[in-house]
């Protein structure tokens, strides 16, 4: 990797040179704009994720309840 004089790689110095359209007052817009909209999508995912949990819990209950059921049925077939 190439390095500048201030010791800064030559690829962070253009990544930096590159996004400094985003210091403009638009620019500031738009990059909150993007940050409420990522901010937005985290929080979806999130309740969709809670969601999918809770799903799976009630699945083990359920599953559980019928391994007990069916052991149980299993006990008194035995009798």
């Amino acid at each position: 990797m190439t390095m500048t004089d201030s010791g800064v790689p030559v690829k962070c110095k253009r990544r930096i040179a590159d996004n400094t359209d985003v210091l403009t007052p638009t620019g500031k817009t738009a990059l909150l704009q993007s940050a409420i909209e990522v901010r937005q999508t985290l929080r979806n995912s999130l309740v969709e994720v809670n969601t999918l949990i809770r799903e799976v819990k009630a699945q083990r209950k359920q599953d559980r309840l019928l391994q007990n059921t069916m052991d149980s049925l299993r006990k008194l077939s035995l009798a």
